[in-house]
């Protein structure tokens, strides 16, 4: 049983979708949801000229089904503090951001700013996400504080920037700026990192595990402290895998390099990465 929202295509203009979330029609028959509001431009049109609105039931059980191509709808599932939000499409700017509860699953792609500053919840991607994902806004001075992002595949720049709690996950390539400035909590790339990471992080940790070298990934300003088998990460290999998102190697067993920093920071915080590759040399007989 859930209420479910169908996208009619009826504009291009860009519309805030920001009471698209579970507790919006939380009590509501088809004909009042239908009537709720929708900013459109710069005007307001009800939500019925633009999805088809289906309820089954007495719309209580806190589930909510977006269908269609939701790209420029933004905000979806913005705050939102309970129940499931399942969007069968691609997304707008800021899905599921400030979220306090829940889960939101996104059955496509989104642009910039989902889950940033999110307080709590699950939020799973099973596209790509654009950049800022789970980070602070421009002047704020914290990112996500609580809660789960999975994304199943790429991710933008400033991945986690000033992560305060919370764990991250991106299975495929992530862009500049992972984890900057980040004061405490996860974040796994499991693909390729453009540029350095955790420059200015405080604490937390960083698990690269795609890298075939730790340069350019890994700043100048971090200290490389050795290897070692890490195995309280199975703690986190388990909850990811709950999560749905499963590792690309048991990381509990693997050896990682380790480093320590940000140091002009104090240096409290970390990177894991894989070794690097060996290489095997050609020599010329003399």
């Amino acid at each position: 049983m859930a209420t479910t929202l169908r996208w009619r295509a009826a504009t291009d203009l860009p519309v805030d979708g920001s009471s698209l979330r579970p507790e919006t029609f939380r009590g509501l028959a088809s004909p009042d949801a239908a009537r709720l509001p929708l900013r459109v431009g710069s005007t307001c049109v009800e939500l019925g000229e633009l999805f088809e609105v289906e309820i089954e039931g007495d719309g209580s059980d806190d589930r909510l089904v977006l269908e269609g191509d939701l790209a420029n709808v933004s905000r979806i599932g913005l705050g939102m503090a309970s129940g499931t939000l399942e969007v069968r499409g691609d997304a707008g700017y800021r899905f599921a951001a400030e979220m306090a509860g829940g889960l939101a699953d996104l059955h496509g792609s989104c642009l910039d700013w989902a889950g940033a500053e999110m307080s709590g919840g699950l939020l799973r991607i099973r596209g790509d996400a654009g950049g800022g994902l789970g980070a602070a806004y421009p002047g704020s001075r914290r990112g996500m504080r609580e809660g789960v992002i999975v994304v199943h595949g790429d991710a933008g720049d400033d991945v986690g920037m000033l992560l305060r709690r919370g764990l991250i996950a991106v299975r495929g390539a992530v862009g500049a700026g992972l984890g900057r400035g980040i004061i405490a909590g996860t974040i796994f790339a499991c693909g390729a990192v453009a540029g350095p990471a955790g420059v200015g992080m405080k604490r937390g940790t960083l698990v690269l595990l795609g890298l075939d070298e730790p340069e350019p990934a890994v700043p100048a300003t971090f200290a490389a402290a050795g290897g070692f088998a890490f195995p309280y990460l199975t703690l986190y290999e388990r909850h990811l895998a709950g999560c749905g998102f499963e590792l690309p190697t048991s990381v509990s067993a693997a050896r990682l390099d380790r480093y320590n920093g940000d140091l002009a920071g104090g240096g409290q915080g970390e990177i894991l990465a894989s070794p690097p590759r060996p290489v095997l040399k050609v020599v010329s007989p003399i």
